[in-house]
């Protein structure tokens, strides 16, 4: 299961994902279940997320299957996304997939801490956009 929550304060979604993972009917439900509840935020760009793991498992076999659909939720229907106190099966996990598959594995101590980190990086972005409008001569307002 996966409790997705609005922070409408933040502009981000918080997922809580609760689910243990052993099969690769497991890892096709999870990933279906994400793009389902990922759709009611994805309006005109793709959301920012932070990813809740404290009761989120994936067991051997299912693995490596697991951080190639990870990977692909990522890179295809977050923005920017952090990650939030996983195991360290799921931690390893995330950085193999993230390096083979070109994927994020921003992690954070905690929700605040991500939210953080994401707006970091958001005033970073506005402020690149701004130098650039300025160096070639266009105001923004």
């Amino acid at each position: 299961m996966i409790d997705f929550r609005y922070d409408l304060v933040n502009d981000i979604v918080i997922a809580n994902v609760q689910w243990t993972l052993c099969t690769r009917e497991d890892v096709l439900a999870w990933h279906q279940e994400w793009r389902h509840g990922l759709k009611q935020y994805t309006l005109e760009r793709k959301p920012d997320v932070i990813i809740v793991l404290d009761d989120f498992h994936v067991r051997d076999e299912a693995l490596s299957l697991w951080g190639e659909y990870r990977a692909d939720l990522t890179n295809k229907y977050m923005g920017i996304n952090y990650r939030v106190r996983g195991d360290t099966a799921v931690r390893v996990t995330i950085i193999t997939s993230g390096v083979r598959f070109n994927a994020s594995t921003a992690e954070a101590n905690s929700v605040e801490e991500a939210v953080e980190c994401i707006k970091a990086i958001r005033r970073r972005a506005q402020l690149s956009q701004r130098r650039v409008m300025a160096s070639l001569g266009l105001g923004l307002g």
